[in-house]
């Protein structure tokens, strides 16, 4: 397993936003900043709305800048997704989440739909348990260039008061 670049190795400040943005090809408007912010600031995987919410987009703003909609948060993500900035989450239990680490790492979904990553040296050993053969076969027989891995595990979410 290769080492990644880290962005969360420094604190996630606007302008290292806009740098992010800019690097990977994403014209830096106030609003991408802000949606980027929201998701880094947060290890948990939030979905359209928290962000959203998080963003001040809802009524009752007090800013005297004009509220994001919510359509523009869910444009915003689709864009930081197909740009390599974050990872989209879909869910069977309801809405998709973001993910502002795109390494690649395995994820926990409970049933009650929360997305927890599994620390990163599980995850390399989950990762690396897969028999590349397997995946090779898999491209022969379905035609197809597999570039990537996303393990999801399911299970309770622990109890409130659990040693982790």
């Amino acid at each position: 397993m290769h080492t990644h670049h880290d962005p969360f190795c420094q604190p996630m400040t606007r302008e290292r936003a806009r740098e992010m943005l800019r690097e990977h090809g994403l014209r830096a408007t106030r609003q991408r900043e802000d949606v980027y912010l929201a998701l880094a600031a947060k290890k948990c995987h939030m979905s359209a709305d928290e962000i959203f919410d998080a963003v001040g987009g809802a009524a009752g703003n007090a800013s005297s800048e004009p509220s994001m909609s919510l359509a523009t948060v869910y444009n915003t993500l689709e864009a930081l997704a197909s740009a390599g900035l974050c990872r989209k989450l879909p869910s069977a239990c309801g809405a998709s989440r973001y993910d502002a680490d795109v390494s690649e790492h395995a994820h926990l979904v409970t049933a009650d739909g929360q997305v927890m990553d599994v620390p990163m040296d599980l995850s390399e050993k989950l990762m690396g348990s897969i028999d590349p053969a397997i995946l090779r076969e898999v491209e022969k027989r379905l035609g197809v260039k597999v570039d990537g891995l996303s393990l999801e595990l399911r299970g309770a979410a622990p109890a409130p008061d659990s040693d982790r």
